[in-house]
């Protein structure tokens, strides 16, 4: 049986302050217990995988436009 992990963000309370990042779980029950009582953790939801199309700037979408010289 293969387990799928799925990207999960969630934001922790630090001592300087509040971060927001991922990590990975099957379905999300056991992120919480993977912090100490120090850090509030809060599970926001499933982080979807971005488009490698929406990740693109506008100079490498124009690049992509222009057709090659052929010398």
């Amino acid at each position: 049986m293969e387990v799928n992990s799925k990207k999960w963000e969630i934001e922790l309370k630090l001592p300087k302050g509040r971060i927001k990042t991922f990590v990975y779980s099957t379905d999300g029950t056991n992120i919480v217990d993977r912090f100490g009582p120090q850090y509030e953790c809060k599970v926001i939801g499933i982080l979807e995988e971005e488009d490698e199309e929406k990740k693109k700037t506008e100079s490498q979408k124009l690049q992509d436009e222009l057709e090659p010289i052929n010398e």
